[in-house]
């Protein structure tokens, strides 16, 4: 559990998301990487939809060499963008190290339902998929006590391939199944709510089309969030660091989301999430003070890491023989929004 965490944090919260974290304090060095954002986070979004199409088919049958493979990828990615030195180089670099991410969640969720006794599964899921929070936590950390454009990258870099690798050796090649325990049964998800959900999405393409949906809207922070909040309240570059942890500290409640499908079910926990999004997104979009914008970056923290916890449990939901494939699909659809968003919401 311990290495998925650092493993989605490395590959979601430093490889992928850093791109635009790490962007403002990449130009103030390298002037030719100004006006790369955009490009590169429609690249490293196109890549996480290509890869975690991969991974679904590939997570049943190999889902250790793919967690070894996220890593490897993201950490090639990383060490990329340490040493784009224009606009093109960097969007290639931050194609592949999207991919990395692609990859490691669909690995982990099998992963994870074997390694983990059932009654804790769903929290498990929810809790290493908080990773990304973490991964945020790091990097806006290391913005704040550095400004060298090189070091954080070489840290992701080192990250994402440990853990890959801790993941790959310490994860069981079967499940572990205790004594009495019922096969194929969502742990954590009242029978009523399973039905609920049933009721409210039949198949996938309920939960896949809201998926895209939140995607696009949540794109504007995660690519020009803090960026935009900076030019918009003269915060002051320096600064950027603390808006990024603050996304991050607001993250780690993402880790109730297990707890808030088992009270609602699925459906309803994922609307909440995503109004809340929305409601963040108007906030820091809107903000011409810090504080508000500190806010507002604090509340989309939550509710992103909430809503993706709850795709998880849902795909589990829907598809419990197959859960890896099914938040590959969904977490296609929340990128494929992403992608979609990064071209129309940002800034003009």
């Amino acid at each position: 559990m311990l290495a998925g965490v650092v493993l989605i944090a490395g590959t979601y919260g430093m490889a992928r998301f850093g791109v635009g974290l790490l962007h403002p304090q990449m130009v103030a060095g390298r002037p030719d990487l100004d006006g790369a954002l955009r490009p590169a986070g429609t690249a490293q979004f196109t890549s996480y939809c290509l890869a975690v199409l991969v991974g679904g088919r590939l997570a049943m049958r190999q889902a250790r060499r793919l967690a070894l493979a996220a890593g490897l990828v993201a950490g090639a990615g990383a060490l990329g963008l340490m040493l784009a030195p224009d606009v093109a180089t960097f969007t290639a670099a931050a194609f592949v190290a999207g991919a990395g991410a692609g990859l490691a969640s669909p690995a982990l969720v099998p992963l994870l339902d074997r390694a983990v006794p059932t009654a804790r599964s769903g929290l498990t899921q929810a809790a290493v998929n908080s990773g990304t929070a973490v991964g945020l936590l790091v990097v806006g950390t290391v913005v704040l006590v550095t400004s060298a454009a090189l070091t954080p990258w070489l840290m992701v870099a080192v990250v994402c391939v440990g853990a890959g690798w801790a993941v790959h050796r310490l994860a069981p090649a079967v499940r572990v199944v205790e004594p009495g325990a019922v096969p194929d049964v969502e742990p954590g998800i009242a029978p009523d709510r399973v039905a609920g959900a049933a009721v409210a999405a039949r198949g996938m393409s309920l939960p896949w089309l809201l998926a895209a949906a939140a995607g696009g809207v949540s794109a504007y922070v995660w690519t020009f969030g803090p960026s935009e909040v900076v030019r918009d309240t003269d915060l002051g570059t320096e600064y950027i660091g603390w808006l990024w942890v603050a996304v991050g500290a607001g993250g780690l409640i993402g880790a109730v989301a297990g707890r808030l499908v088992d009270l609602t079910g699925p459906f309803l926990a994922f609307l909440a999430c995503a109004a809340a999004i929305l409601l963040a997104t108007t906030v820091v979009s809107t903000a011409t003070q810090p504080w508000p914008a500190v806010l507002g970056l604090a509340l989309f923290g939550a509710a992103y890491m909430a809503l993706t916890g709850t795709l998880i449990l849902w795909g589990r939901v829907l598809r419990p023989r197959d859960a890896g494939q099914a938040t590959a699909w969904l977490f296609l659809a929340l990128s494929v929004g992403q992608a979609v968003g990064t071209v129309l919401v940002g800034p003009a």
